[in-house]
């Protein structure tokens, strides 16, 4: 199955100052679903892993639907911008702990143009570029989630809620690997194949292939697990490492280029895995490494795991995304 990925210029946007601060997760659920109060708990403990582990400055509200078929999916906004505007806000809004030194050490230094396709733009989930103090929150009504007014989308398959009086034991992980996707852990490759996009999202930064070469091209394989090449993988220093279990499903499969290539359920952010993974985000998880990268800020700082491998926005048009994590 394929992830349809919509984008629509929608208007411009301005530039003001970030501040230090924690952020705030506001849900919102389609008055058509049933959602239990054990479906609730689920979510809301999915998203306390945010609030209490991150000291960002960022407001989000989220509304959660229901869909039938596929595991999950998820509709934000980003915005398209000067790479030198995004690098200096990374800059300005480090944490100083390693992952931020490294990361900001692998782009190279300052530059007009990005250094994973060349081009002088780069493409940001708004709550990011809110966060980093770029740009306002965006907001719509979406109608997958009963036209509720958001900042984000997010369905969930109906056997996930409610099943047997209790929700599935994966519900927890299936959210967060949602609000991964919302907050920055996406890859702009478009699912479905097409061309390679000429701006890439805030993680591409950091996908490589091998130790100094970048990773931004489409593995039209539909296998799953993913195979054959090109490959991808995340690191914060170059392609020297990468944390385990950071490869990319840099495959046409129906899970994200984003996503890891797993199918066992081991990380939130696998492509592929069961209803009923238990897997949960804590600081050492690869995921909330990649949103360390990317610009968030977490206390306390997560610690790099060990190596698998021998690794001025200003004029912003905002975009319209949709993306879509299937599991079986």
């Amino acid at each position: 199955m394929m992830s349809p990925k919509v984008l629509c210029v929608l208007a411009l946007i301005g530039f003001t100052a970030a501040a230090s601060a924690t952020p705030l997760i506001t849900v919102e659920y389609d008055p058509t679903v049933a959602f239990s109060n054990a479906d609730k708990a689920a979510i809301q403990s999915a998203l306390d892993f945010y609030t209490s582990n991150m000291s960002s400055n960022f407001s989000l509200t989220v509304a959660f639907g229901a869909q039938t078929g596929g595991g999950a999916s998820s509709q934000w906004f980003a915005v398209s911008g000067s790479y030198t505007g995004y690098y200096n806000a990374l800059v300005a809004n480090s944490s100083g702990n390693a992952t931020d030194t490294s990361a900001i050490a692998s782009l190279g230094g300052p530059s007009a143009n990005n250094p994973v396709t060349g081009s002088q733009d780069i493409l940001l989930p708004v709550t990011l570029a809110s966060d980093l103090g770029l740009v306002a929150q965006n907001s719509t009504q979406f109608g997958s989630c009963d036209n509720l007014t958001a900042n984000a989308c997010i369905t969930l398959n109906t056997t996930l809620l409610n099943t047997s009086g209790s929700p599935q034991s994966g519900l927890e992980g299936i959210v967060q690997h949602e609000i991964d996707e919302v907050l920055g852990t996406a890859s702009a490759l478009p699912n479905g194949g097409g061309t390679v996009p000429t701006n890439p999202m805030a993680a591409d930064l950091y996908r490589y292939s091998a130790p100094g070469t970048r990773s931004f091209a489409l593995n039209t394989s539909t296998s799953v697990p993913c195979a054959g090449s090109p490959t991808a993988y995340f690191s914060v220093n170059g392609g020297v490492s990468s944390p385990a279990g950071a490869t990319y499903n840099n495959c046409n499969n129906g899970g994200d280029y984003g996503d890891w290539i797993g199918t066992s359920g081991q990380y939130v952010q696998d492509a592929f895995g069961s209803y009923s993974q238990t897997v949960t985000l804590n600081l050492n998880s690869p995921e909330v490494m990649v949103l360390d990268a990317v610009g968030y800020n977490f206390q306390p700082s997560p610690v790099p795991e060990p190596s698998t491998y021998i690794f001025l926005l200003t004029g912003l048009g905002v975009t319209f995304l949709w993306r879509v994590r299937w599991r079986g």
